[in-house]
């Protein structure tokens, strides 16, 4: 007579999938039932008997196929007054039969709906035992309910390969939960940073160097005001395109920072000049020529020197040259009765240019008067006069008091 499992009772203990190698978890269920006959004979009864026992778990409440199959096991059990103990999970493979899932922890996470399939050896290997029936459903204690809900974790009891790839977001970590030391080198890229999420305070001191900025990424509005000095520029590193027009004033430049080889030729105009800032020391010599100076400027592009000098004769004046006054330098004199012969100490280097005039007081007649300038040269010139009159020796020249001559030669030097 085939036996009837009359009272079916569950413990689960705990599982969990073999993959947590260093969890604490056992990976097997506690089963007991009891076992009758249809006459309602426990098997056993008074005296223990072995037998073996198949246990299946399937997805569907009838099914056997093998696709709602997930697990099969059998075991050789002691039932005694129909009362058995098992450890499911703890079992041998059924002949001919595969598992779907493996290890066994895993079966209780394929289906929200899961029934187990009990198979009693009657002891008559002739016939084929039947699965007794209904197949049992299992359900959740009260308070397993709570295992959908983790209250805590032990430590390092999640590792990385119990994680799928993606699985915990941003939603997932509490603030400031991820620090420096959980994030390994070069592990933040680009790509994972939010464009305006780094502020300075995310920067430590000189994190920022030169071979992590783009060229051409920091613009004026990412600079304070003041915090660039000399020391931050490299020789050459500022171009005159990176330099607004009228932007550098004085308080720019260093002193003696502009030499002449900083200024293009003819860029300084008059404006740019302030009134009297050059002085003779600022020109070197021959550096300007007359293209450089305007209508009715003085020019040295003659090298001119001027000579000049006034000669008056006294009253009584003779040949031996007594009562005269001479004033001026750079020249010398000779004087007869009638001419004045005047020569330039040193020479001109060419023949330069001559005015005579009288040198006389209104007051006095004068006696001296200027005819013609003869033969000027590099070194000298003639100038001849008429004269009132000689005495009978030859050597006296009446003049009048205050009469003479002055001049002014300007020639090259």
């Amino acid at each position: 007579m085939k036996p009837l499992l009359l009272l079916l009772a569950t413990s689960l203990l705990l599982f969990a999938p073999a993959a947590f190698a260093q969890t604490k978890v056992p990976g097997l269920i506690n089963y007991q039932g009891n076992v009758r006959n249809a006459a309602g004979v426990a098997l056993g009864s008074g005296t223990a008997i072995s037998r073996t026992v198949t246990f299946r778990f399937y997805k569907a409440a009838t099914s056997v196929l093998a696709a709602d199959r997930l697990w099969s096991e059998s075991q050789t059990v002691t039932i005694l007054d129909g009362n058995f103990n098992v450890l499911l999970g703890a079992g041998t493979a059924v002949s001919g039969e595969t598992n779907a899932v493996t290890p066994f922890a895993n079966v209780f996470s394929q289906s929200a709906v899961l029934y187990l399939g009990i198979t009693v050896d009657d002891g008559n290997s002739a016939t084929t035992d039947a699965e007794i029936s209904p197949r049992q459903q299992l359900v959740t204690g009260a308070y397993a309910f709570r295992a959908t809900v983790a209250e805590s974790v032990d430590s390092t009891a999640i590792t990385t390969a119990m994680l799928a790839s993606g699985a915990v977001t941003t939603n997932q970590l509490g603030a400031a939960a991820v620090t420096t030391a959980k994030i390994a080198a070069d592990a933040v890229t680009n790509a994972q940073i939010l464009n305006g999420t780094i502020g300075v305070d995310e920067l430590g001191i000189g994190a920022v160097t030169s071979d992590k900025i783009l060229d051409g990424t920091i613009t004026s509005a990412d600079i304070a005001t003041d915090t660039i000095a000399a020391g931050d520029i490299a020789a050459g590193g500022v171009a005159s395109s990176e330099i607004l027009d009228g932007s550098i004033v004085t308080a720019d430049l260093a002193d003696n920072a502009v030499t002449a080889g900083k200024i293009v030729d003819g860029t300084i105009a008059t404006a740019d000049i302030a009134d009297s800032s050059i002085t003779s020391a600022k020109i070197a010599d021959g550096t300007v020529t007359g293209t450089d100076l305007g209508a009715n400027t003085a020019t040295t592009a003659e090298n001119l020197r001027i000579v000049r000098g006034t000669i008056s004769i006294a009253t009584g004046f003779s040949t031996a040259h007594t009562g005269l006054s001479v004033t001026g330098s750079g020249f010398s004199y000779t004087l007869n009765s009638t001419f004045v012969q005047i020569t330039f100490n040193p020479p001109f280097s060419a023949t330069p240019t001559i005015t005579v005039s009288n040198h006389s007081h209104s007051a006095w007649t004068q006696y001296v008067e200027k005819n013609t300038v003869d033969f000027p040269t590099a070194s000298q010139f003639k100038t001849s006069c008429s004269v009132s009159g000689i005495s009978s020796n030859g050597d006296t020249l009446y003049a009048g008091h205050g009469n003479g001559l002055e001049f002014i030669a300007i020639g090259p030097r």
